[in-house]
């Protein structure tokens, strides 16, 4: 169950069709640039990912951060991003007018518009103590990835398909899943760091 409310938290936050205006653009129109900058995004987004699943917990005990602080902070940068896609806002507000290079897939596509803040928080503080636990998180971010690539690689046609409407509510369905899971991690972590408060109980 944690590798899949991990898995949710992940495509929400990454939210690939909110991402589909920006590859269209990136790519003006053609097919070729669509695939080179689409896989440049998806290379960031596993990259980054996997890299704060393996060696994110390390960076916490450099700076003696504790893991139920860091869920708590995550916690704090997630709800935000939820609120925003409920309300049907932008999450990045990122200037794209001057697209021209290929190499916008890994800025600002892959990162910080698919491998954002929200998203390295939420690796970092849901990936297990163990190795087992952790190549599964690995593989679980893998067939992310690979979804997202497939999402990015038809983003002109789908976005016509799915027109405005169909988009936008998708896009409030994974900012509600995506608050629901920010405040899942607050209450952990906060619990986490004043115990008392797993304790307490109402009523006599």
């Amino acid at each position: 169950m944690a590798l899949i409310n991990t898995a949710v938290g992940l495509l929400a936050i990454s939210s690939p069709i909110g991402v589909l205006p920006v590859v269209v653009k990136a790519a003006e129109g053609d097919p070729v640039r669509v695939r080179r900058i689409s896989r440049l995004a998806v290379l960031t987004f596993l990259f980054t990912l996997t890299a704060a699943c393996w060696w994110g917990q390390a960076l916490l005990d450099l700076f003696a951060i504790t893991l139920d602080s860091f869920r708590v902070a995550g916690g704090l940068i997630l709800l935000p991003i939820g609120l925003r896609l409920i309300e049907g806002q932008d999450v990045a507000s990122e200037d794209n007018d001057d697209l021209a290079t290929e190499t916008l897939g890994v800025v600002p596509i892959g990162l910080p518009l698919l491998a954002g803040p929200g998203a390295i928080s939420l690796v970092v503080a849901e990936a297990p103590t163990d190795w087992p636990g952790r190549l599964a998180l690995t593989a679980v971010i893998a067939l992310l990835a690979a979804g997202i690539y497939l999402v990015l690689m038809v983003s002109m046609p789908l976005r016509r398909a799915l027109g405005e409407l169909q988009e936008k509510v998708i896009s409030r369905l994974m900012g509600l899943l995506l608050s629901a899971i920010a405040v899942q991690m607050l209450v952990g972590g906060l619990k986490g760091c004043f115990p008392i408060l797993g304790g307490t109980t109402l009523g006599p």
